[in-house]
């Protein structure tokens, strides 16, 4: 709990940073409503609890979708490497001018790689999966998510040790391995994090239909779930990759000794 509080401190110190991730909400409704012109339950996209839903069938705006969901990761992976420099930054001593200026778009290249591999092949193989049926989608993705604990440390990996992005793969499997518990409690947070806002979200909901009468139910409601997504984007996606980061940095005895001694 200690991290959890630390991290808090650097994303207070760092805010500017966690606000780039609110330009990400320019693509909400571009995913949701291609071209504004129909609703959102016809794209293949829901939003719900802070996350956008991809539907694993293809459908005529398919292609749209996979567009936007490339160039969504571009922007992502420059901000999730900006807020893991950041606290490499805080934490270690870094010529900040020289990584900002040569660095940084070399490490947010191979996040963005790594994300993009990542998303295209879970995105077909569900896809070809859905032709079987729903339950050998639902078993697929369960697989990719416990593989993604063993790769949730990549980003940090690739900004902290400045490896290669197959290098970073295998060590954030070793880091994983060694440090289990650690990697478990940050993904409880994050998952608690994202729990906590889809009950917020509910209760959004629930006070626009019992308070201001509002049909919550109507396909063109979305006040909950924008709500939502703004506390993910700006707080709770760079909150998390804070958590990693510093995680993944007390791996380094002088760094943790300094740390745990404050």
């Amino acid at each position: 709990m200690d991290i959890i509080a630390k991290s808090f401190a650097e994303y207070k110190n760092n805010f500017k940073v966690c606000l780039l991730f609110a330009l990400l909400l320019v693509f909400v409704p571009l995913f949701i409503i291609p071209f504004f012109k129909v609703p959102f339950f016809e794209t293949g996209i829901t939003l719900s609890s802070g996350t956008l839903f991809v539907d694993y069938l293809a459908n005529a705006h398919t292609p749209l979708i996979l567009l936007l969901a490339v160039i969504f990761l571009a922007p992502y992976s420059f901000f999730v490497t900006l807020i893991s420099f950041a606290v490499r930054r805080d934490l270690s001593k870094v010529k900040v001018h020289f990584y900002l200026n040569e660095m940084v778009k070399k490490f947010a290249l191979k996040i963005f790689t790594f994300y993009l591999i990542v998303f295209l092949l879970t995105f077909f193989i569900a896809l070809a999966l859905s032709a079987i049926n729903i339950y050998a989608v639902l078993v697929f993705l369960a697989i990719v998510f416990i593989a993604m604990v063993f790769f949730m440390f990549v980003p940090q990996v690739i900004v902290v040790d400045e490896l290669p992005l197959g290098l970073a793969m295998r060590e954030s499997i070793s880091f994983v391995r060694k440090n289990l518990k650690g990697a478990l409690q940050v993904l409880i947070v994050g998952s608690a994090l994202l729990l906590a806002v889809g009950v917020f979200e509910y209760f959004i909901d629930l006070f626009f239909l019992n308070v201001v009468a509002v049909d919550v139910f109507a396909s063109e409601f979305i006040a909950g779930e924008t709500i939502a997504i703004v506390i993910t984007l700006v707080f709770i996606v760079p909150f998390i990759e804070i958590i990693k980061t510093f995680f993944y940095m007390l791996k380094f005895d002088l760094i943790k000794r300094h740390e745990l001694a404050k």
